[in-house]
This record gives structure tokens, C-alpha cells and sequence, in this order.
């Protein structure tokens, strides 16, 4: 993710205007900053499409009212407590019942129930530092989900209350269990047809 260097903060209208002007590539806003959401290594890529189809499957299995939406969807986060706003281009979002959006071009997501960043080298400290607090602060998000592309491992974050749980999921044998969508995906359909390269 690189941030854009001819100007350090953007107002929420600039963000707008260079979006729609520049849109062969996607940016998110943050505090004023605008990054331009850069390319991905292959192992990414594939993890997010394969997260796309588990979800997709999972969801039409049970009969739950989800929709399931890809790293083109934008989405609106509002921290109330910091006072300032932040839009992002998760992996996959996922919406239960209505989808709401703001009146932004292209609509902007305001009601996702799940968020799934995978994690790369270079965004990891920004997806583990304000981003997730970000996305905690959205109202009707109830699971953040963090997927590693380079070893089968996942960070789930579930609100219980006022509080957020954290679980550590591990090897291709585990099972990820969303109980907001009333679902459970398998790591090894997750990480189909990824090859680890062995830690040196």
C-alpha cells in the first residue's frame, strides 16, 4: 500500500474527486491520508478468491440472507470516539439483510457484518493497527477476520457484547467457525491449491 506523496491530507472531497478521477486504481482514506491500494502476491490473490467461493458456498447452504462482496466494494467506517472517518477496500465484505450504502459514487457500504483482510508484508502493521479499530467501530460488524496467504493461520476477531474475542486458528486441519453468518469454513478449502514455501 502506498501512500500518495504530492499532498499530506486530503479532505473527504479531494478523497471523492481523486477516486472517481483516478479509477484504474483504488485508494483508501484514512485520517486524511489517501493510499493507493497496490497489486498482490499470486498466494494473496488466490486466498481471496478461494474465501469467496467458501463463503459464498457456506452461506447459500444454511439459507441465511447474506450477500457476499469482493475488494472492489468500498466501505465506510466511522470512529466515534477519534471523531474521524475512514474508508477502506477489504478482501471480502459480507452483509445480512439489506445491504445500506452512503450516496457516494461508487456506493460506499455502511452495514457489513464480517470483514476479511488478508494480510501481506507490506500492510500488515496498517491492517493491525487503526484499520482494525476501524473496522471494530463499525456498528453492525460483528467478525474481522486476518488470513495470512503465506502459512495456513487466521486471526478472528469476535464481538461479544462490548467486548471483541480474539481466536488463533491454525494448520490446513482447523475449521473457522463465523457465528455471525451461522457458519464454518475448513482452512484447506481456504488454502486450496496454495504451495508454503519452508521457512528457512
Amino acid at each position: 500500500m502506498e501512500q500518495l506523496a504530492t499532498k499530506k491530507i486530503y479532505s473527504i472531497e479531494e478523497y471523492f474527486a481523486l477516486e472517481t478521477a483516478l479509477v484504474e486504481t483504488k485508494h483508501e482514506y484514512f485520517s486524511g491520508e489517501i493510499f493507493a491500494v497496490a497489486g498482490a502476491h499470486p498466494n494473496h490473490n488466490t486466498v481471496c478468491v478461494n474465501l469467496l467461493g467458501e463463503l459464498r458456498d457456506a452461506i447459500k447452504r444454511n439459507g441465511k440472507p447474506c450477500r457476499v462482496y469482493n475488494s472492489d466494494q468500498r466501505v465506510r467506517a466511522h470512529h466515534e470516539k477519534e471523531g474521524k472517518t475512514g474508508y477502506f477496500y477489504p478482501d471480502v465484505s459480507v452483509v445480512c439483510g439489506k445491504p445500506e450504502f452512503a450516496n457516494d459514487n461508487p456506493p460506499t457500504l455502511l452495514n457489513p457484518i464480517a470483514i476479511v483482510e488478508v494480510l501481506s508484508d507490506s500492510t500488515r502493521p496498517y491492517d493491525f493497527g487503526k484499520k482494525l479499530d476501524y473496522y471494530r467501530a463499525i456498528p453492525s460488524a460483528q467478525d474481522v477476520i486476518f488470513v495470512s496467504y503465506d502459512k495456513p493461520r487466521l486471526l478472528l476477531f469476535h464481538r461479544n457484547g462490548d467486548e471483541w474475542m480474539l481466536r488463533d486458528i491454525d494448520g490446513l486441519e482447523a475449521k473457522l467457525v463465523i457465528l455471525s453468518l451461522e457458519i464454518e469454513l475448513s482452512l484447506a478449502g481456504v488454502y486450496r491449491d496454495i504451495v508454503f514455501t519452508p521457512a528457512p
